[in-house]
């Protein structure tokens, strides 16, 4: 932990993206397929199905900032000046054995709850401390801006390989065999632990004696600092616009995942296997498309490549819903078009939040005075667990309520017009919502160069009195507070001693 710091070379990028085998591949399977497979091969009411994906995000919600806050306060004790974060990211490697255990048939409800729950709290374990660690590395805009674009690159892999994997087993084990989907269960198992071990070797932090220690004595004095500590993040003006573009650009996403696969079975009635061809082609062009967004916004920032490529999935959706709606000749080539066109966009959907987030801890250190990457982290991966859950519980409550029958073949036409509702109106709503919080986040590569330099100059011993008018400018810009009252001078977060 108090080596000489390390310089990032191709190896530790691959190293670092290979982490997001976990955190886009298990998602990526499990939002394409889960919620089908319950309701087709478990026998699940949908409404049972959807429920256990609210009921357990809503609990891993409360997982996530204990998490953020732990991995911040981690080496205050002998294991975690040995270890660092990235103790969990090592015991997490075993625990990859919970994921096959969500894809067996004949259980009932609640052995389906606890298996999806125990596998979201070792997703929550092992993915906090993982996204810190860009920030831990390296504090280099362009250095930060190329690993959050080999784990976004990685995260492309990890789709193709979640969207091929179903249909390479469809074709061996047969479609409509239960026994497809724990295949690819056990064979993404063996991908994540393996891509966890190359991380954990291939990683590193901070040494410890550059990491403040904010430790505070007693239970309640702990449990006040976690959750002051987190819901102060939205103090954080760039932040708030920030958490606007991931959650209703990833919430587009998310529900466009969910609701594909039945508008491709039930409202253009082609098998299950064309979902999983259009997936893993999906995939391929978002890793192409991802490599072109890191150069753009390595140059360009974040704002409009964000909005420009939330423009394309709105045009793409709409396209989905005219070819149902117009029963338009040719369907099979013409979904295949829009989603050539979707996957070339969708790479800079995921990628840009997930690299914006990389420098809110350095807006909160102008804030604060403080370095809290974890309860960033916490604060973020909460937020987006819930709005996951909450568009998935609502999913399911529309498709009930509209006469949606699970384990049927053939749905009835109040359910298929609800399914195609959702895609194009429910995506198109989220997608215009994260374009406008795009536009007012003006973090970019100038701006970010400006609050280090004056992180320096503070931290070096300069004085706040001779502040430059346009890095008081700047930073009041992104901080959302008056200069005067930035590094510390403020009640932002926890008080105590």
């Amino acid at each position: 932990m108090d080596a000489k710091p390390r310089k990032i070379t191709l190896l530790t990028r691959i190293a670092y993206g290979s982490g997001n085998l976990l955190g886009s591949g298990a998602l990526a399977i499990s939002g394409s397929w889960l919620l089908f497979f319950f309701t087709t091969f478990c026998g699940l009411p949908v409404f049972q199905a959807s429920l256990i994906f609210s009921i357990a995000t809503y609990l891993d919600v409360i997982i996530n900032p204990i998490m953020g806050f732990v991995t911040d306060n981690f080496n205050n004790n002998r294991l975690g000046r040995k270890f660092g974060r990235r103790f969990f990211i090592m015991i997490g490697i075993p625990l990859m054995l919970l994921y096959p255990a969500m894809w067996i048939t004949g259980i009932n409800f609640f052995y389906y709850l606890f298996t999806y729950e125990a596998f979201e709290i070792t997703y929550t374990l092992v993915m906090i401390p993982y996204e810190t660690l860009a920030v831990e590395m390296t504090d280099d805009f362009n250095e930060r801006t190329y690993i959050t674009g080999y784990k976004a690159m990685f995260g492309k892999v990890a789709n193709f390989i979640a969207a091929a994997l179903p249909g390479v087993f469809f074709t061996l084990l047969g479609k409509n065999s239960p026994y497809s989907f724990l295949a690819t269960g056990v064979t993404y198992m063996v991908v994540m632990m393996l891509a966890l071990t190359l991380l954990y070797f291939n990683s590193w932090e901070k040494p410890v004696s550059e990491v403040k220690s904010e430790h505070v004595a007693g239970l309640w004095q702990n449990i006040k600092k976690l959750f002051v500590d987190i819901f102060s993040t939205l103090r954080n003006r760039t932040f708030r616009w920030h958490l606007g573009m991931y959650l209703f650009g990833f919430g587009a996403e998310w529900l466009m995942t969910a609701t594909f696969t039945y508008f491709i079975v039930f409202a253009l009635q082609r098998p299950a296997t064309f979902v999983s061809e259009l997936n893993s082609l999906s995939s391929i062009l978002q890793l192409v498309s991802t490599a072109v967004f890191m150069i753009i916004c390595a140059k360009k920032g974040f704002s409009k490549p964000f909005a420009g490529a939330l423009g394309v999935v709105i045009m793409s959706v709409i396209a989905y819903g005219l070819v149902y709606v117009l029963h338009a000749p040719d369907q099979t080539m013409l979904i295949v078009a829009i989603t050539v066109v979707f996957g070339l966009s969708t790479g800079g959907v995921y990628y840009i939040p997930w690299t914006t987030y990389t420098f809110m801890a350095d807006i909160d250190e102008v804030i604060t005075n403080r370095r809290r990457e974890g309860i960033y982290s916490g604060a973020m991966t909460m937020a987006g667990k819930l709005i996951r859950a909450t568009i998935v519980f609502i999913l399911g409550i529309v498709l009930t309520w509209l006469g949606f029958k699970e384990g049927a073949t053939v749905q009835s036409a109040p359910a298929v017009d609800a399914i195609v509702g959702v895609l194009v109106f429910g995506v198109c709503g989220l997608a215009i919502l994260g374009m406008l919080s795009a536009f007012m986040m003006k973090l970019d590569h100038k701006t970010h160069k400006i609050v280090l330099d004056e992180l320096d100059r503070i931290h070096g011993g300069g004085s706040m009195d001779d502040v430059t008018p346009e890095t008081k400018k700047t930073l009041e810009q992104l901080t959302g507070f008056k200069y005067e009252n930035c590094f510390g001078h403020n009640n932002v977060g926890y008080q105590g001693k």
